[in-house]
């Protein structure tokens, strides 16, 4: 074979800095436009680092750090081997000493908690009373403003990458409906309501190939569970069910008109069902999207949803690259670029071919 590897990149740079071929991109859709992210080796191995335990007294709702007592082995606390992490759950190794109220944890979890505990506050105020309760727990208020930071900024990133798994997961598709379901309390807890639904969803894409993804949430006002989706349906099995009706509706106080399917209506309760056009494709996602940000929302996928597929690419399929200065390595690739693996040619991205090609999660 001519062409020779440049690192990750096969073959001669052209004036544009092209390279002939990427082999094994990852590709996802995005627009008009597919992206494509080159396969770039990491010989370094990532190092783990364990948490440290500590132990820490809660009085009066505030926490201190505390010196771990002796407690007898027949009291339920086994001797952890030197060298391996201790666990900290706080049911499983309550330490009890008095009243109860010391514990062993790291100081991660204990972010973890506080981050749930002022899950109602404006974001810059329950940073301040996350930094508040935990300072206490470092022998400086600078190194507890510097672990509050380093985690505030864990957990939003970590925000920021389910969001983009969303987007991801959903530019893939061809979804139909933008849909929402509540449960009747004469047929359903909140419990029974999330499980009989996943069985549904399951049922429906075993059976029928309807593609869902979507988010479980609680309600502002009326802390009642629901779930908002997208839904693709090829054979029309949910379709088929669908009818226009008129219908109060208690919240806005308004007497509505609105799309829902009998089907789910019978199993579950209140539903409306909306088709998406293209135009409004970007819309939908972004609307459930901003979910996301909600603590306490769970996204939901069908079996088989993915983020890319894996691909080379040639570099007359490339229009350019995301950063000209190379630092994103991303490129930007024509909407009819040519899948190519391990040599075979599979040939554009229809959904048959789409489906062909390897995925990845």
């Amino acid at each position: 074979m001519s062409l020779r590897y440049q690192g990750d990149r096969i073959g001669k740079l052209d004036e544009r800095g092209i390279a002939e071929w990427y082999p094994k991109c990852k590709v996802r859709r995005e627009g008009s436009v597919y992206i494509a992210t080159p396969h770039m080796t990491n010989p370094a191995r990532k190092s783990y680092r364990p948490e440290q335990t500590v132990c820490v007294t809660q009085k009066d709702g505030k926490y201190e750090l505390a010196e771990r007592p002796e407690i007898p082995a027949e009291e339920g606390l086994e001797e952890v081997p030197e060298g391996e992490n201790e666990t900290a759950e706080r049911g499983d190794e309550d330490l009890k000493t008095g009243d109860g109220n010391t514990f062993l944890t790291t100081r991660r979890e204990l972010f973890n908690e506080l981050y749930e505990k002022h899950t109602r506050r404006k974001p810059h105020e329950r940073k301040k009373a996350i930094l508040r309760e935990m300072t206490p727990l470092f022998p400086t208020e600078e190194a507890a403003k510097n672990f509050v930071d380093s985690q505030w900024r864990r957990v939003r990133r970590n925000e920021h990458v389910r969001k983009l798994r969303f987007k991801q997961k959903a530019y893939n598709q061809n979804y139909e409906f933008f849909f929402t379901v509540t449960y009747d309390d004469k047929k359903h807890t909140a419990e029974s309501f999330e499980r009989s639904l996943k069985n549904v969803f399951a049922n429906l894409h075993k059976r029928y190939g309807c593609l869902v993804q979507g988010m479980w949430e609680y309600g502002a006002d009326s802390d009642r569970l629901h779930f908002h989706g997208l839904m693709y349906d090829p054979e029309h099995k949910v379709r088929e069910t669908l009818e226009t009706v008129r219908e109060y509706n208690p919240q806005t106080g308004r007497v509505e008109t609105f799309v829902r399917s009998k089907y789910f209506l019978e199993r579950f309760g209140r539903n409306s069902f909306s088709e998406i056009v293209p135009q409004m494709y970007d819309a939908a996602i972004d609307y459930l999207t901003k979910y996301l940000s909600k603590d306490g929302v769970k996204p939901y996928y069908s079996r088989g949803l993915y983020r890319y597929i894996e691909s080379d690419i040639c570099g007359d399929d490339v229009l350019g690259k995301m950063d000209p200065t190379g630092r994103d390595i991303r490129l930007i690739v024509a909407g009819d670029f040519e899948i190519w693996q391990d040599g075979e040619h599979i040939g554009k991205p229809t959904p048959e071919n789409l489906e062909r090609a390897t995925k990845l999660a």
